[in-house]
């Protein structure tokens, strides 16, 4: 087996974890408040990110990597890791399951934008046309089909936040050097330390059933801590911009898995806005001469 075929494995099984993520945020708002959720994700995949480091014989690098950049993986942290995973979950409890994974999944659009805005990465034209027939998705997505008027709530708000959250993200890790083990514990550690320093304005049930604690550990470790791992194997041995198609089955894959978790029906317009979402992904990473995914480099 090639590291080509390796690598799709690994992607493969990435997106499969990552398309979980929708049913299971669900199922755990449903019954927790969703600061609970995101503060007991961040304890679990820290501490499996950790033994994954300690098992790889990568643990005595975290603080000379630490020291090398503290700020930028301080504010990285928050804003991917804690900023972004709190707007994810609070958009769960306002939105169905379908609709907040597609308007999410906006980011790769969002990264284009800042990009530029940030790097100053020059896009061509096809780029920037593709990127507009992408927000055209969005549009599609979030009028309902109706084309007179959209609907702006609050969880349409936050799911866009949440998207532009993680596309700052990844902007900002795309041209660091750092590696990625090390960097994504960071990364998951200050986003948690985020999130307990609100502790006195949320609050934590910290008594929990056992199918409670389950659903937490699962989300926690599988689609968050494990699914990096695997992305960023597969980023390793893969070209970017092949990885990059993988990931576009992510939003498919959610919503059937949303549609047979959580019965919830998928719209005509949903199906549209999305098809022409992750079309015009597809567009911009083959075919628009800029690479949409995150580069941050691996030692």
């Amino acid at each position: 087996m090639n590291e080509s075929t390796k690598g799709t494995i690994y992607a493969i099984l990435a997106v499969l974890l990552f398309a979980t993520l929708g049913a299971g945020f669900k199922l755990s708002v449903a019954r927790l408040d969703g600061y609970v959720v995101v503060v007991y994700m961040g304890l679990f995949a820290v501490t499996a990110l950790l033994a994954n480091l300690v098992l790889t014989g990568r643990s005595g690098d975290i603080i000379p990597e630490f020291r090398r950049k503290p700020l930028f993986f301080i504010l990285t942290g928050v804003i991917g890791l804690g900023v972004q995973q709190l707007l994810c979950v609070k958009s769960y409890e306002y939105l169905p399951a379908a609709q907040v994974v597609i308007l999410t999944y906006t980011y790769p659009l969002m990264m284009i934008v800042l990009a530029w805005a940030v790097y100053r990465e020059r896009s061509t034209p096809r780029s920037v046309v593709f990127v507009l027939v992408g927000f055209f998705g969005v549009y599609v997505l979030i009028s309902r089909g109706t084309f007179l008027q959209i609907d702006l709530n609050i969880g349409t708000l936050l799911s866009l936040t949440c998207a532009f959250s993680f596309a700052l993200f990844c902007v900002l890790i795309k041209h660091a050097r750092f590696h990625i083990g090390v960097g994504m514990f960071l990364f998951n550690l200050f986003g948690l330390l985020f999130l307990l320093c609100l502790l006195p304005f949320y609050g934590v049930t910290w008594q929990l059933s056992l199918p409670q604690l389950l659903g937490l550990v699962y989300l926690g470790v599988f689609p968050t801590a494990v699914a990096f791992i695997l992305w960023n194997k597969s980023l390793q041995l893969c070209r970017t911009s092949h990885s990059s198609n993988f990931a576009l089955l992510t939003p498919v894959l959610s919503l059937v898995c949303i549609a047979v978790v959580l019965g919830e029906r998928i719209f005509p317009s949903q199906i549209a806005g999305m098809a022409i979402i992750v079309g015009a992904v597809f567009l911009n990473v083959n075919f628009g001469g800029v690479e949409g995914g995150e580069e941050g480099k691996r030692g």
